[in-house]
């Protein structure tokens, strides 16, 4: 048998009425041949992960799970950062980690328990091992941390220092592209980004720790990666800089875990696609909206974009089929500007042809971001693709009559439609 503890999740949670200590709410669950049952007795403490990513545990801050396979563990959250839970019974051990700082005086909930608390609880000591711990997210780790990879990460040391590598690398991605890209205090965006990305763990733990059925806990799953695809817009960024962003942390990752098994890169890239797949879609949704196109048109794009999102999830990370899904998309996305009466045709063809040429802009983004592995370079290299498809629209945009309004949506769709494509 396979004990189980949950992660926990952001300290946004409820005051406790004890000041001079926080206090953490779980449950511990068995799984054999896939049936979970509740575990009573199970010793539960409270440690702490030190600079070398080693795990102490604190003296008097220990309880046990009751008869339902529950428990409440009170601790003093002054004396420490970095904490984490161990969990044992009957010699097997299980870990889940608190990312954020935790005050005294909270309450916090943990989602339900599954293997994958443990897995996460290692990329995240290589974390703090790493430096890195401040950086990435508790939802990053959440996202790319699932039932598909989460044995391999979990029994392999060097693959969850892989993953550790690629969320940092992600992360200082996300954050040098709203220093450098995002318009109006990118700074102030990217913290408002990251406390509705906490909400959105949070709202998870919640619902799947109210989950009785396989398809509420997918829901919930659902629910989580389309807040996160949508918290960038949400905190303020243009939907097309969003998407641009999410597609930047996406390359980044899958990139840094080159090395592992087509599994382990197939379980990571289903995930960065499908909230690709959601930005992209609604940012191009957003352009379409603020041109002069007609409502046909709209709806054809809008539609092409619930066929993108569908594709994608039947793709579950397969690189062919995760291409082509985007492509599929961008040709529909294309037809659809390319029959509305007020875009030009010949301007959507020029345009797209030149940037796919041998030597035109898409050629050379692919061919750059397909190895890149450092954030900077990443940011130069989708910078470098943005201005290029912005020039090949200028130099075609002399021969049209749209307006300035349509021509701006044309371009930018273009160039979202080709970022993953």
């Amino acid at each position: 048998m396979i004990l189980m503890l949950a992660v926990i999740g952001f300290a946004c949670s409820d005051s406790n009425n004890n000041s001079d200590s926080a206090t953490v709410n779980g449950s511990v669950e068995q799984s054999q041949a896939k049936a979970k049952t509740l575990t009573e007795g199970t010793v539960v403490t409270m440690a702490t992960v030190t600079a070398n990513g080693s795990i102490n545990t604190i003296e008097g801050a220990e309880t046990t799970t009751d008869a339902n396979g529950k428990f409440s563990l009170s601790f003093d959250a002054s004396t420490a950062q970095n904490y984490v839970v161990v969990a044992e019974n009957n010699g097997a051990e299980a870990m889940g980690f608190l990312s954020t700082q935790v005050e005294n005086g909270q309450s916090i909930q943990l989602k339900p328990i599954d293997t994958e608390s443990t897995a996460e609880s290692n990329v995240f000591a290589r974390l703090v091992a790493q430096g890195d711990a401040d950086l990435v997210t508790k939802s990053d780790i959440e996202a790319m941390v699932t039932s598909t990879n989460e044995s391999e990460v979990r029994n392999s040391a060097s693959l969850a220092s892989q993953f550790a590598v690629a969320l940092a690398s992600s992360a200082e991605a996300r954050a040098d592209f709203f220093a450098n890209e995002v318009e109006g205090n990118g700074e102030e965006k990217l913290n408002a980004t990251l406390e509705i990305l906490a909400d959105a763990q949070t709202r998870l733990e919640a619902d799947l720790s109210a989950a009785s059925s396989t398809q509420a806990e997918t829901e919930a799953y659902d629910l989580f990666l389309e807040t996160s695809a949508n918290a960038f817009v949400s905190a303020g960024v243009e939907a097309n800089k969003a998407a641009q962003a999410i597609e930047i942390w996406g390359r980044v990752l899958v990139n840094n875990i080159n090395s592992a098994s087509t599994e382990i890169k197939n379980s990571v890239r289903s995930q960065t696609s499908i909230m690709a797949g959601i930005a992209i879609d609604a940012a191009v949704r957003a352009e379409a909206e603020a041109s002069e196109m007609s409502n046909e048109s709209k709806q054809a794009i809008a539609d092409a974009g619930v066929q993108l999102k569908a594709a994608l999830r039947t793709a579950v990370g397969v690189k062919a089929d995760v291409e082509a899904a985007f492509e599929n998309y961008q040709e529909e996305v294309q037809t659809a500007m390319e029959n509305d009466s007020s875009i030009e045709a010949n301007f959507v063809v020029s345009v797209n042809t030149e940037i796919n040429s041998q030597t035109g802009a898409k050629t050379i983004f692919e061919n750059a971001i397909s190895s890149t592995t450092s954030a900077d370079v990443a940011l130069t290299v989708f910078a470098t693709f943005f201005s290029d498809v912005q020039s090949t629209s200028e130099d075609n945009a002399s021969a049209t009559s749209m307006s300035s309004a349509t021509l701006e949506a044309a371009t930018n769709i273009i160039i979202l439609t080709n970022l993953a494509s």
